[in-house]
């Protein structure tokens, strides 16, 4: 054993200081675990961990994380997809590690860049406001200079008022007008900067980890060759990646960077003095409307599907399958305006001036080159998509990303002499992690499954209803309320009803409302208010019924009585209807693969094992799972989804009554 893991050992032991915490208690899952992660680190492995819910895994990889960090003056970057898991590290987790440990280590959130605000910036926009802002943007700015006073860390999450776009974009930190030269120590962003790199344990999330190891190689860079990751809900990694490393240009983002240098109604801008300069910029935004309300007709006669209500968000995406789709109108506008910026700034004599047209520069480069890379689609192996939402191309998105992230993202993660640390509670299909190793890359990679801490058998049972019609087949949208408020009232409430459409959420929640409210419980519907909000109501109402979508089969917590009963109306086959997912399918097709099997049915089996695991939070919660989906009795490929949850007893239901009993080991 090494001296990291026999350090560990110490720790996690039946007796150890974990064990002897007030409200812990020994899990030998978490101690496998934190041994298997010393040694992982020792060796400069790679692993992939699936811990169910209950083993505490957060301690399990901090803690040898943080002890190998110190000794060996390596940084640990821990990443997470949710918002709510890095404030339960920073707040509760990372305080016990060090009462725990015994030795001093530095910890630090991170954030996008545009999240900080520069205090340089800042000064230059107060100096120069007369010529760049409105009077209510001039009050903003004395407001958010008051603040800067006083907040420890200049985090827009700490404003006590949301800003107007175009003010916080003037004055956050931004590539080429923040920086260490420019800005010194009193930017709130470079002082984070340089906590970071000084920092044992780095925590964010895993949008922003791909964004800054696309800077490798540059001196905007954070991640070190010598650095370490620990990616926690590792579960949503491909999704995140892919946009991660992608490219996106929106309408927004174009007029933005024109309007930073002239925007005709408000008759201000950096060089709003520059009469040549005011018509160029007319005449670019005139041009960039067109095209884009050009693209947004041209993916409408495509056939640009409606929303069907299958996510929380109204975007309709359109692939692009050829170069060339509309003609370049744009690019030669703005080549123009890059040069004509560039011709001012030789005759100008003030360095901050400079410095702000640098990175409106920059912004109008960026877009010039995206235009152009989506449009001649120079990227063989990525996807290409237009998304718009609304009626008008004031919505419109040009998008590419990597079609495989195994192939693009893959080698970057698991590079040789370091450590990649993957775990989630929901990782495995089938018993087996092949599937999630196949699709991030991780050929070869270590694993370790754990056994759940929770005895499901006791505290869980499982009802499947036999005679419901299948999906997509005729009297289920119909029959589906019946059966809904069936199983609601078994449970006197405390369920949560997952669904994976809006429209048929929306349907089944009018249908239900009046008698919902005769039974004297509370109706809580997704959309109707702020998702933390329905989440708070449902956890202090005991007699309330939550429906929710896609973002409620993951990350929430609602332990106790509140959630005794979790009703699943369909199995959650996602639609093929964007572009990625479709062109992943068409890469399995066109090598002779099933598209089906190897891709549609996993991502469903891992979706349902997520919104399954919403019900079991700790060793005293007890309650039901309904699946409302009899596929998952009459076909073949229901075997799967049920090898894949917990043993627990199993009720089948029928129309007239009847039950059968029957255990998921029979399967």
């Amino acid at each position: 054993m090494t001296d990291l893991a026999l350090a560990v050992e110490n720790i996690f032991s039946e007796d150890g200081p974990v064990s002897r915490l007030t409200g812990f208690e020994y899990r030998p899952q978490q101690h496998a675990m934190a041994i298997a992660i010393s040694n992982a680190l020792e060796h400069r492995e790679h692993l992939i961990v699936e811990a169910p819910t209950g083993v505490g895994k957060t301690l399990a990889y901090l803690i040898p994380a943080v002890l190998y960090a110190v000794r060996e003056n390596r940084k640990a970057i821990v990443s997470t997809h949710t918002k709510n898991l890095q404030q339960q590290l920073q707040q509760n987790d990372i305080p016990i590690v060090q009462s725990l440990i015994g030795k001093d280590f530095k910890a630090i959130v991170l954030k996008g860049r545009r999240n900080y605000l520069c205090t340089t910036r800042l000064q230059n926009a107060l100096a120069t406001r007369n010529g760049l802002f409105s009077a209510d943007q001039q009050e903003e700015l004395r407001r958010i200079h008051e603040w800067s006073l006083h907040t420890p860390d200049g985090d827009i999450e700490d404003l006590k008022f949301t800003p107007q776009p175009g003010v916080w974009d003037i004055i956050c930190s931004e590539k080429d007008v923040c920086s260490t030269s420019l800005c010194g120590t009193s930017c709130f962003f470079q002082r984070t900067k340089a906590s970071v790199r000084s920092a044992h344990l780095v925590i964010m999330n895993h949008a922003l980890f791909f964004t800054l190891s696309a800077l490798q190689g540059t001196e905007e860079r954070f991640i070190f060759d010598n650095d370490f990751v620990v990616f926690d809900e590792a579960h949503t990694l491909e999704s995140v990646a892919g946009l991660g490393v992608g490219k996106k240009l929106s309408h927004h983002q174009v007029l933005t960077a024109i309007h930073r240098l002239y925007n005709k109604r408000t008759k201000k801008g950096l060089l709003a003095k520059e009469k040549s300069l005011r018509t160029l910029c007319a005449n670019t935004e005139k041009t960039a409307r067109e095209f884009f309300e050009t693209l947004h007709l041209a993916t409408r006669s495509l056939g640009a599907h409606q929303s069907d209500g299958a996510t929380d968000s109204p975007t309709r995406e359109v692939r692009i399958r050829r170069p060339h789709f509309v003609a370049n109108i744009l690019s030669g506008p703005l080549t123009d305006l890059h040069s004509r910026i560039l011709e001012i700034m030789r005759d100008m004599s003030d360095e901050m001036e400079k410095v702000e047209l640098t990175a409106a520069l920059r912004s109008i480069w960026e877009a010039q080159v995206l235009i152009d890379e989506f449009l001649t689609q120079q990227e063989s192996r990525f996807t290409y998509w237009v998304e718009h939402a609304g009626a008008k191309g004031d919505n419109v998105t040009l998008c590419a990303s990597p079609s495989s992230i195994a192939e693009s993202v893959g080698p970057q993660l698991f590079r040789s002499d370091t450590s990649m640390i993957m775990t989630s509670a929901t990782l495995t299909v089938d018993g087996t992690l092949e599937y999630f190793k196949h699709r991030i890359g991780a050929s070869g990679v270590k694993d370790l499954i754990l056994e759940s801490p929770f005895d499901f058998r006791r505290q869980m049972k499982l009802c499947l209803v036999r005679d419901i019609p299948e999906p997509e087949r005729a009297g289920f949208t119909s029959s589906l309320p019946h059966w809904i408020m069936k199983s609601i009232k078994q449970t006197e409430g405390r369920a949560l009803v997952l669904f994976t459409s809006r429209t048929l959420m929306l349907s089944v929640a009018a249908l239900l409302s009046d008698e919902l409210a005769h039974q004297g419980l509370t109706l809580l519907v997704q959309g109707n208010a702020q998702r933390h909000a329905l989440l708070q109501r449902f956890k202090h109402d005991v007699h309330s019924v939550l429906f929710g979508l896609d973002s409620f089969w993951m990350g929430i917590d609602v332990p106790g009585e509140s959630l005794e009963h979790v009703i699943i109306t369909r199995l959650p086959f996602a639609v093929p209807n964007h572009p990625l997912i479709e062109s992943r399918m068409e890469a399995i097709a066109q090598r002779g693969g099933n598209s089906f099997l190897e891709y549609t049915l996993p991502e469903a089996v891992l979706k349902l094992r997520q919104g399954v695991g919403r019900l079991i939070r700790s060793r005293t919660d007890k309650g039901m799972v309904t699946i409302l989906d009899s596929r998952i009795l009459k076909r073949p490929y229901g075997k799967i989804f049920l090898s894949s949850l917990p043993a627990c007893a199993v009720e089948i239901i029928s129309e007239t009554g009847e039950t059968e009993f029957v255990s998921l080991e029979e399967w």
